[in-house]
């Protein structure tokens, strides 16, 4: 039986779908939004890691229970940078230096212990801890078990207006004002405009809202919100396929940074990256970016991360980044 639950940010329930058919596997992205369902697409779509839907054969509501919110508490990063991530990254880095890319998303992963097989829990577990963040638990046959706590829309509406969100730009969350980098705002900037340039393809009236700082656990980001209203005779699935990845998660020129991350990156991304969520379930559609995610199996627990690499990138930093990111899932681990 494959499943997906959901929590939307700021909500007081969560969704549970659950499948005794058989996941319908879909060739591109263009396809999404035919059939109502849950959604699980990766960062790029091959025979490997297709893009799944989960038929929706029951859809059920609970309310999430009573419990104190537990304290979040921060892990010292860890300072063995990997030499097989520090060869990546110097590789990531000449490409930008040397001007072939004008952005590019490193990521990695790294293994954790589970002593649990209660994942359930384990998703109730980031709901408490994670109010502001859409948190999925979805398992198939053919994806595995992923949890996931993301704080990036890619798409979500109910049909007349649309919404999707530029984000970029991370830093550790501190109480107080919090003064962005160049290299934040810039990251910020090349995806802000990305996404503008997409949506004129597909929306006439584009309502631009930002850049303002969002807190995601134990984070902050740069966030620019977009409403829109999508054109007659357009599809979501056009816009989709449009959309990701976009160089929040991959590079800019997208297509040429995607094959250069497939090559030269150490791990392979899998459902990290792309994206996941409800297309018509009671009439709205919720699709999240895959990230601040884990892939769940007996006994342990993959985590991904990455980050964007530009000319002032540090290797340190970047590591330090990732493994800030990892800590949202891994905290829900312990």
């Amino acid at each position: 039986m494959s499943y997906a639950y959901y929590r939307m940010p700021y909500a007081d329930s969560y969704t549970v779908v659950r499948s005794e058919s058989k996941d319908r596997l879909l060739c591109n992205y263009e396809q999404i939004g035919h059939d109502t369902g849950f959604v699980i697409a990766p960062f790029n779509n091959d025979v490997y890691t297709p893009i799944v839907i989960i038929a929706p054969d029951s859809v059920e509501q609970y309310t999430l229970p009573q419990g104190d919110v537990p304290q979040r508490h921060a892990t010292a990063t860890s300072t063995n940078i990997s030499d097989g991530y520090e060869a990546t990254f110097e590789r990531f880095h000449n490409a930008i230096c040397n001007g072939q890319f004008l952005k590019l998303v490193l990521s990695r992963s790294k293994e954790a212990e589970l002593n649990t097989d209660d994942y359930e829990e384990l998703f109730l577990e980031a709901c408490r801890r994670y109010p502001r963040l859409m948190i999925m638990l979805v398992s198939t046959k053919v994806t595995g078990t992923w949890l996931v706590a993301s704080p990036e829309i890619l798409l979500t509406g109910d049909g007349a207006w649309w919404r999707t969100m530029a984000l970029a730009g991370t830093m550790p969350y501190m109480d107080g004002y919090q003064e962005w980098s160049e290299k934040n705002q810039q990251e910020q900037r090349f995806v802000e405009a990305y996404i503008e340039d997409r949506l004129s393809d597909f929306s006439l009236e584009i309502i631009k809202d930002g850049p303002t700082t969002k807190r995601a656990g134990n984070l902050v980001h740069l966030c620019t919100d977009f409403r829109f209203h999508i054109a007659p005779g357009c599809y979501i699935g056009e816009l989709l396929a449009s959309l990701h990845p976009t160089p929040a998660v991959c590079g800019i020129p997208k297509m040429k940074a995607r094959e250069f991350i497939i090559e030269n990156e150490q791990n392979e991304r899998s459902y990290y990256s792309g994206f996941m969520g409800p297309v018509g379930i009671n009439g709205e559609t919720h699709l999240y970016v895959s990230l601040r995610c884990a892939k769940l199996e007996q006994g342990k627990a993959t985590l991904y991360a990455g980050g964007g690499i530009m000319p002032e990138s540090t290797l340190a930093s970047e590591w330090d980044e990732t493994e800030h990111k990892m800590q949202t899932i891994g905290n829900v681990l312990k």
